[in-house]
């Protein structure tokens, strides 16, 4: 009876893991890279930043600091990338903008069975609520356009959820240097 208690108690004990890394799935960070397969990008040695879009009423978004703070990130992913940063004629501009916005949903989470084993019941764990949950989600866009013809050749999206407004603010320039790793893009085979 010891070992039939045991394996139940192995089995219940991994049902929080499962949970934990369900909700780090669900949560995760959406990332997206497109580019212009026709543009030879080893001939792309300049950029200069343009003035950023926000367009969030989260203070902590909409304000010249963060702005700043973002443009800062995308320069300094950019240069590590091999780009210079020139005023004079540079062979791409890179814009960025930031769409962000608050999110309040209600979740039910269900009940979850345990099947028992050889004769023994199951276990029941109750789940939880309805409440309410709130977060918000940015969008980063990040895009390259030829100096010369105005022509978009690659873009950067991350969304990023976070529990609030300054959590996203905090990420978001983190985000900009995680999608510009992904310049210039693998020459397709």
């Amino acid at each position: 009876m010891n070992h039939q208690r045991a394996a139940g108690t192995k089995r219940f004990a991994g049902i929080p893991a499962v949970l934990i890394l369900c909700s780090i799935l669900l949560s995760a960070d959406d990332r997206h890279v497109d580019f212009d397969v026709h543009t030879d990008f080893s001939k792309i040695k300049t950029f200069a930043i343009h003035q950023p879009t926000i367009d969030s009423q989260r203070p902590e978004l909409n304000n010249s600091l963060f702005a700043r703070k973002l443009g800062d990130a995308v320069r300094d992913a950019l240069a590590s990338r091999g780009l210079k940063e020139s005023a004079d004629h540079p062979d791409i501009f890179a814009d960025y903008m930031v769409a962000g916005k608050d999110y309040s949903v209600v979740e039910q989470r269900p009940d979850v069975r345990i099947p028992g084993g050889l004769g023994q019941p199951g276990t029941i764990i109750r789940g939880t609520g309805p409440e309410s949950v709130r977060f918000s989600e940015g969008t980063l866009i990040i895009d390259l356009t030829t100096r010369d013809a105005g022509t978009l050749v690659w873009r950067g999206v991350y969304r990023e959820q976070e529990s609030n407004g300054s959590k996203l603010a905090q990420k978001l320039p983190r985000d900009a240097k995680s999608i510009i790793s992904k310049y210039p893009p693998k020459p397709q085979k």
